[in-house]
């Protein structure tokens, strides 16, 4: 019998792969059953593959993470004089967004299983160029932007309102009011592709078909994009038609680089857009 060295199932000799959790099974029979004063292996990347187990996982995290930060954070901002203003400036916004992104980049590093910033950076398919895919982003997401555009301008469906980051930029002089666009800039483009692309939609094809792992990703899509989702129709078609567009990327190219490139397009674009539009 093999035991797979992850989750501890029992498998035939014949075996290669673990059915629960995707993970390689050893090349021979597997060892006596670990008894209480022996730890099961622990793999890590490149050794250790993702499933969709990994990315309950970072959802479970985040859920509880949000329950033990919210109340922290309502309590800052209502009982610490001055503290509610910190984002009304360029520096104070940039930074909780920095935070915030980095946080979500930990918690799927650390169920990632990267262990070095190599490593993180090969599993996350930051170290390779971008191929010959990244041109189908870049006109794919300025397509599907200029469709929005033209829906919109005629009226046949709403605005999503002023985007907060746009508003402080253009409520602000002087250099600080570029703090106010570097998250939707580059932080977004960066942490998000990163997270949902480099780790999450990996981690479910290690699990799911094409089109299931796409609508998991759309999904995630929507709940980080509800603002957007449930006050126009064309903003949320737009945002599902750009992660389908991402997710394609991410399954034909081994570079990230192409799906960063496809957001950073459709984020910057809006700069020449109105601000009532998404």
């Amino acid at each position: 019998m093999k035991r797979c060295p992850y989750c501890g199932a029992e498998y035939p000799d014949d075996a290669e792969v673990c059915t629960i959790d995707r993970q390689p099974l050893p090349k021979r029979a597997a060892d006596p059953p670990p008894s209480a004063n022996r730890k099961p292996v622990e793999l890590a990347f490149p050794d250790y593959k993702w499933s969709a187990r990994d990315v309950w996982k970072y959802f479970g995290t985040m859920l509880v993470l949000g329950f033990i930060l919210s109340p922290l954070y309502w309590a800052l901002r209502n009982y610490i004089p001055g503290f509610h203003n910190t984002q009304a400036s360029g520096l104070g916004y940039f930074s909780w967004r920095l935070l915030d992104y980095g946080i979500d980049l930990l918690v799927a590093a650390y169920f990632a299983r990267t262990e070095t910033l190599a490593s993180f950076w090969r599993a996350f398919g930051l170290d390779r160029k971008p191929s010959n895919y990244v041109w189908f982003g870049v006109v794919a997401a300025l397509g599907i932007r200029t469709f929005g555009v033209i829906v919109h301008s005629h009226g046949w469906s709403r605005g999503v309102g002023g985007v907060y980051d746009l508003d402080g930029c253009n409520s602000t002089s002087g250099p600080e009011r570029y703090l106010f666009l570097a998250p939707m800039l580059l932080l977004a483009p960066l942490f998000e592709e990163v997270i949902n692309r480099g780790f999450l939609y990996e981690a479910f094809r290690g699990s799911f078909s094409v089109v299931v792992s796409t609508l998991f990703i759309i999904g995630w899509t929507a709940v980080n994009h509800w603002s957007y989702y449930s006050v126009s129709w064309i903003a949320a078609l737009d945002l599902s038609l750009l992660t389908i567009v991402q997710c394609y990327l991410r399954e034909k190219s081994d570079s990230l680089w192409d799906c960063i490139f496809c957001h950073l397009t459709y984020n910057w674009s809006l700069l020449f857009l109105s601000n009532s539009y998404y």
